[in-house]
């Protein structure tokens, strides 16, 4: 397999954090794909430490219902033979 991560190639880097909590702070999410099927086009970038505290110390939150940050992109599917009609 030829996987790569959506977050490293598109920003450049991994996320400084996926899951935020009062005893944890630390990547757990990942998106892989397969670099001879899919491209990333875009990904949401994740929300400043200062966002995820506004509405508490830690996740979940008021604001966020998970401890997981969600994690978002869009993929272009790339060639390929076609199944015969």
């Amino acid at each position: 397999f030829q996987l790569g991560s959506v977050y490293h190639t598109v920003m450049g880097e991994e996320p400084k954090a996926t899951n935020y909590t009062e005893l944890f702070k630390g990547v757990l999410d990942y998106m892989w794909y397969s670099a001879s099927n899919l491209r990333p086009l875009s990904c949401a970038p994740i929300p400043d430490e200062s966002v995820l505290t506004k509405h508490g110390d830690a996740l979940p939150s008021t604001q966020y219902s998970s401890d997981h940050i969600m994690l978002i992109s869009d993929m272009q599917i790339m060639g390929g033979s076609r199944p015969p009609s």
